[in-house]
């Protein structure tokens, strides 16, 4: 029995080598032409314009101040190719502003908690490129309704 089975093995195994190998010719025993995969065009990247560093002093950009009573939102762009830590500075309008947190280079952005809701603040935004040079952003404040002009 064992025999047999052997037999039908080794009979097994030719017919699939012949299959194999027929089908890797073209039946008159030549190999089958495959065609070429197209060659693809050449790309050419239209050449970006790099965007000059900013020099060192340059403020961070656009600072956006979004009001929501018990927290401000501050948004800003930073300088392209500065890389100092930002500092948000803050204060009630008409103080002096003070620094009160330091972010990390290339940070855009900042929510302030714990406002008085009947006060107007003030906050400015800059970054520091050494310990002489600081590119600070003009104030941005808030507007609450139903505060005093004094408030503000």
């Amino acid at each position: 029995m064992i025999i047999v089975a052997g037999l039908v093995l080794l009979v097994l195994l030719g017919t699939v080598a012949v299959v194999v190998g027929f089908g890797l010719t073209d039946g008159d025993g030549s190999k089958p032409q495959r065609p070429e995969p197209p060659a693809s065009a050449p790309t050419s990247a239209a050449p970006s314009t790099p965007v000059p560093a900013a020099s060192p002093g340059t403020p961070p950009g656009d600072v956006k101040l979004v009001d929501d009573r018990g927290s401000v939102t501050l948004a800003w762009t930073y300088p392209v190719g500065a890389e100092g830590p930002v500092v948000v500075a803050g204060g009630r309008v008409g103080q002096e502003l003070r620094a009160f947190q330091e972010l990390p280079g290339g940070s855009t952005g900042y929510v302030v908690y714990g406002l008085e809701r009947q006060t107007n603040y003030c906050f400015s935004v800059a970054v520091v490129y050494s310990v002489a040079v600081v590119g600070r952003a003009d104030p941005v404040c808030t507007d609450r309704p139903g505060t005093s002009p004094g408030a503000r």
